[in-house]
């Protein structure tokens, strides 16, 4: 990998010079390419640890850097920086290696005998997945690939909040347009779901479930019918709605189910014997050892209400304990920005139940606000406040648009959603541009083979000597650099931000160089850098689960 490369002989050079390696000292990929492939502090930090000029150091351990057969040059510039160059031996076989693992370039098996559980969009169930909550659903799915890709065995995951406060107010305002028929007295919920939909669903269950509605004589059994009616029905359309953007669930957990099983009780208890609860205020308080003055009111287990209730934490402490128990490697729960509060009441929870918290990492997203060219969306009468995702990719947004604007940004970032530039289908809109350049590479090669030009077997590498070849094959290399960062940070619009870049390369490569020319020998060589190409933006689209067209 080009960085680690770097980074270990920049640690011996600096031994080798006399020195010893500070701490955190950067290397960093310099804004201007004549200013090399890499440059470091390193020798600004001896220098003030050392109390020597920093030139003084950046002369040793440039001279040990040189010695160095991936090291082509070496600068020392300004007070000290180090600007590294890297040799063209170095950056082709690297080449070479992508050429010869083809498909299989960037995966690893670093991953293998680990499984991965990834528990994303899991939307409440009280109405159809809406632009924000499905903010999560590309970046979850791209994660599950990216782990999956790096050899983990991964299992996807929906939780399904069906009970609790906002179930019941669902359930009441579904109940509503059925009660309002038989008197036009009767109150809307307070805090019901507004929106035709809400209508529309109490409607089609009234006609279709006529006969079973008909045999109901209390109002609580029938509130309680139109609950778990709507309820199914909303799950049923968010499974239709997430495979609107190709994404299919291993597991759909139901919060009910850790009530019912009396896990989430036994988790309650476990907490109690272990000291780790407090009665305050007629409920009980998870004490968090970080909280001890118990100020996260979110904190309760049991609630102080006449039949005790148990709280949506606590059912979710039991679920993460069914998770862990499941023996995953590692739990990526992936979650709007309204849960940040949960995160540090959570990881405090499992902790004291003697489980890792290492082992459990949340990404969260922020808010998405829709936009036509520059102005903002207004919400439909259908919805009341919000716009469903089937809505967008009814306008003509594709599933890729969506999935790639998403994906260009950091997800704990709030985010504009251009609706004009997502529907266009000019190489202005990002995806097009990145789809292109890969119909574009299958397109010389199909050309290539059909005049017959690509069957030398050993293209010699060196002859790609342009400017625009070298700057092409140098991004290329560091693809599985690249996913192993991501796999450690989690920032996934890297991935996106990547292909797009190798598009542009590509696109610059191709304007500037003949790749099907008369030179035989420099055909060969610009064709092996094409397919080189294609197997890392094929990729890197698998991953982001865009497709990766061989036509336009």
């Amino acid at each position: 990998m080009v960085y680690e490369v770097v980074r270990k002989e920049v640690a011996e050079a600096v031994d080798r010079a006399g020195y010893q390696m500070p701490a955190n000292i950067k290397i960093d990929e310099p804004p201007r390419p004549e200013m090399g492939d890499f440059a470091t502090n390193v020798a600004m930090l001896i220098g003030r640890e050392y109390g020597i000029h920093p030139t003084e150091a950046a002369g040793k351990i440039a001279d040990q850097l040189r010695k160095f057969s991936e090291i082509e040059e070496v600068e020392v510039a300004g007070p000290g920086f180090l600007n590294i160059f890297l040799s063209d031996d170095f950056y082709l076989n690297g080449l070479r290696d992508v050429l010869d693992q083809a498909e299989e370039y960037g995966h690893s098996l670093i991953g293998k005998g680990q499984k991965v559980n990834v528990e994303y969009i899991s939307a409440n169930p009280t109405g159809p997945l809406h632009v924000g909550n499905a903010r999560g659903g590309p970046i979850g799915e791209a994660l599950a690939n990216l782990f999956s890709f790096l050899g983990y065995q991964v299992d996807r995951e929906f939780y399904v909040n069906d009970i609790g406060g906002q179930v019941d107010r669902f359930a009441e305002s579904l109940y509503y347009w059925y009660a309002v028929k038989e008197d036009s007295r009767v109150s809307f919920p307070e805090g019901g779901y507004p929106g035709e939909y809400i209508k529309e669903i109490s409607e089609e269950i009234q006609k279709s479930k006529a006969k079973e509605l008909a045999q109901l004589r209390q109002m609580e059994d029938i509130v309680e019918f139109f609950k778990l009616e709507g309820l199914a029905r909303i799950v049923s359309q968010i499974r239709e709605d997430s495979g609107l953007l190709g994404i299919t669930f291993d597991n759909w957990i139901y919060q009910s189910e850790f009530e019912i099983s009396g896990e989430s009780q036994d988790v309650v208890t476990k907490l109690k014997d272990i000291g780790a609860t407090v009665n305050k205020e007629g409920a009980l308080w998870f004490k968090r050892p970080d909280d001890p003055d118990l100020a996260d009111r979110e904190s309760v287990l049991r609630k102080s209400d006449e039949t005790g209730t148990l709280t949506y934490f606590a059912d979710d402490i039991a679920y993460h304990k069914d998770k862990y128990e499941r023996e995953y490697d590692l739990l990526i729960d992936v979650w709007g920005a309204n849960h940040h509060g949960h995160v540090p009441r959570l990881n405090a929870a499992v902790s004291v139940l003697g489980y890792s918290p290492d082992k459990l990492r949340i990404v969260l997203y922020q808010y998405v606000r829709l936009k036509r060219g520059g102005e903002v969306v207004k919400m439909g009468k259908r919805f009341g406040n919000f716009v469903t995702l089937r809505e967008i990719i009814e306008e003509g947004v594709t599933a890729d648009a969506f999935k790639y604007f998403i994906l260009t940004q950091n997800p704990d970032t709030p985010m504009d959603f251009d609706l004009q530039l997502a529907k266009d289908t000019s190489e202005k809109n990002p995806v097009f541009y990145i789809k292109y350049a890969h119909a574009r590479i299958c397109s010389i090669l199909r050309k290539a083979s059909e005049q017959g030009q690509d069957s030398l077997s050993q293209p010699d590498l060196t002859l790609l000597a342009a400017n625009k070849e070298k700057m092409l094959y140098k991004e290329l290399i560091k693809f599985p650099e690249l996913l192993s960062n991501v796999a450690l940070d989690f920032q996934i619009q890297a991935i996106a931000h990547y292909a797009y870049r190798i598009a542009g390369l590509f696109h610059d490569f191709y304007t500037e160089c003949q790749v099907l020319g008369e030179d035989q020998k420099l055909t060969a060589a610009r064709l092996a850098l094409t397919r080189s190409t294609k197997y890392v933006l094929a990729n890197a689209l698998k991953i982001l689960d865009i497709e990766a067209p061989e036509k336009m």
